[in-house]
């Protein structure tokens, strides 16, 4: 009986310490994504006077897609770091919206790599429980939701298809930007290695010739959003603190 009571508290005080640390085990995490792109600028929308929040500006006639890879490093459990690339569609026409007579519509291919700065508001629950018992080890999987915010600084750059009436409009411009990008993200465990997350971020640029085209009546620079499903697997970090891809 006092083994058993020994055996108990032992793994007990053995869970406390493995769940303090457990970030520690797996600081690297590999991210892979598809996901769609939406943008708001000169070309299709509403004005202000017509558009309650900027609500009739979105579109989902001019959603295209994006592919995505990043890689993320904690350096401590709430905060990380992630480094971002992102490649993507963005597409706007004025058919159906406010300047339906002007008639101009655009397609912009654009490659985004950026570094963003993330937040953690709800944890990740310790991925593995340990009970040791007559020297042996058991694990078992908790499934866990964690949710983040993150702030970032990146560039955008850009290819330009004008089409329609914009074909006639002759602008000079530099076909790239610097991109804020702004959001929030959510990630599920699916076992020890694996989870599976969405992120969905704005994307404020320096840059008013992202659609091809700028205008007197222009009030702010163009910006976009991306939202991606993406699968995350981590990687284990080496007692040198490097992260492990072979045992």
């Amino acid at each position: 009986m006092k083994k058993l009571l020994f055996f108990l508290i032992t793994s007990f005080l053995f869970n406390l310490t493995v769940d303090a640390q457990a970030w520690r085990m797996r600081r690297y995490e590999a991210v892979f994504g598809i996901g769609t792109t939406h943008y708001f600028g000169d070309i299709g929308g509403w004005s202000k006077d017509e558009n309650i929040l900027g609500l009739r500006d979105i579109d989902f006639t001019q959603v295209r897609p994006s592919l995505y890879v990043g890689f993320r490093y904690k350096l401590y459990e709430e905060f990380a770091l992630k480094l971002n690339f992102t490649y993507g569609y963005l597409h706007g026409d004025d058919s159906g919206d406010a300047n339906d007579g002007r008639n101009f519509k655009f397609y912009t291919g654009i490659f985004e790599p950026s570094v963003q700065v993330e937040y953690v508001f709800i944890k990740e629950k310790e991925a593995m429980s340990y009970l040791m018992m007559k020297g042996r080890g058991m694990s078992q999987f908790n499934s866990s939701i964690s949710a983040y915010v993150f702030l970032g600084l990146g560039g955008a750059f850009f290819k330009i298809t004008e089409k329609e009436n914009l074909l006639n409009v002759d602008l000079e411009y530099t076909p790239t930007a610097l991109v804020f990008p702004l959001g929030i993200g959510l990630k599920y465990g699916l076992n020890t290695n694996w989870s599976i997350g969405f992120d969905l971020g704005g994307r404020f640029t320096t840059s008013d010739y992202i659609d091809g085209y700028t205008s007197v009546y222009s009030e702010s620079n163009d910006v976009y959003f991306f939202g991606v499903i993406n699968i995350v697997y981590k990687i284990e970090t080496g007692p040198n603190g490097l992260p492990v891809f072979k045992k």
